[in-house]
């Protein structure tokens, strides 16, 4: 393939399956993409595989069709704006899960337990407490912090908004520690 290509030639052939005209676009574009995440997200593996796994998604997923023909910069557009968006995707997801470790850390008064009997005692008084939650919370506190869900994927899950993921899994926490402080303390 000839080095002086244009993007609308190089999306034209994507466009029709061209594995070649894949291979030229990721070597033309792979160090770019990778700049631009690492700028973003300031870790050479995290931008590293982001731009691997976007260049997966952007050939199996048939990204190509998404980009208009007409400009010679949409392709460039397209591809700055996609890996954009997932560094700032990520840098959310990773904040959301921070935020949700910090929320469950114990004070630093806390002593573990000493023994596997009392380990299984307070598993059992969570467990106790998570299903004394109403259904909709429980649902929402299990799947945001016992499977690790983002709010957007528990909404979709539970078929209600982000907000009231938020609101529910609030609530639920607020009762889960007032109910266990009875309990622990």
């Amino acid at each position: 393939m000839s080095a002086s290509i244009n993007d609308i030639e190089l999306l034209a052939q994507l466009k029709s399956g061209s594995v070649s005209a894949f291979r030229y676009f990721y070597e033309s574009y792979r160090q770019w993409l990778y700049v631009t995440a690492y700028t973003i997200l300031r870790n050479e593996t995290e931008a590293q595989e982001l731009v691997q796994d976007f260049f997966v998604d952007f050939w199996q997923k048939d990204l190509s069709a998404r980009i208009d023909l007409s400009t010679t910069s949409s392709l460039k557009n397209f591809l700055f704006v996609s890996v954009r968006n997932r560094c700032l995707n990520k840098i959310a997801k990773d904040a959301t899960r921070n935020k949700r470790l910090k929320d469950i850390m114990l004070p630093e008064t806390y002593t573990m337990p000493q023994s596997r009997l009392e380990t299984n005692e307070l598993k059992e008084q969570l467990e106790t407490a998570i299903s004394q939650l109403p259904e909709r919370q429980s649902v929402a506190f299990r799947l945001a912090y016992q499977e690790h869900k983002t709010r957007k994927e528990i909404a979709a899950f539970m078929d209600t908004s982000e907000e009231t993921v938020k609101k529910q899994v609030a609530n639920a926490l607020k009762t889960l520690r007032a109910s266990l402080k009875k309990i622990l303390f």
